[in-house]
């Protein structure tokens, strides 16, 4: 006897945002933008909250570089030319976003167009990068 499996579909409900999301225009405005277009469980909730968390983060550092007119460094009391703390809490929270973007199934389409628009010529050992 020959057994049928119906599938049934189900239908994913759109997650609420967190107050703390929808209080700050931006990040709600990014949840929005993350979230357009694709569905996520109910579990992934607080991991897209830590995500907008990031974006917020990125978001404030590149506000205070602009605050120093673009300076990336400056010089301690002792005379030490330092980077600003931006730049590395910008190189934070970029590792931080890649890896939840990673987690929550979250492909950059600016990625994916730029991989399939390189050429996919053989090269040869005198072809120059």
């Amino acid at each position: 006897m020959e057994r049928l499996f119906i599938a049934e579909k189900r239908f994913a409900m759109p997650l609420k945002k967190p107050p703390s999301i929808e209080a700050d225009e931006f990040k709600s405005a990014k949840r929005d933008e993350v979230t357009r277009g694709r569905d996520f469980r109910e579990s992934d909730a607080p991991t897209l909250e830590v995500l907008m968390e990031w974006y917020s983060v990125v978001r404030q550092c590149i506000e205070d570089r602009q605050d120093a007119s673009g300076q990336v460094a400056y010089a301690n009391e002792m005379g030490d030319i330092r980077q600003l703390p931006q730049i590395s809490t910008m190189k934070t929270a970029s590792a931080e976003i890649r890896a939840l973007n990673k987690q929550l199934g979250i492909c950059n389409g600016h990625e994916e167009a730029q991989r399939d628009a390189r050429p996919s010529v053989p090269r040869t050992r005198g072809d120059d990068p």
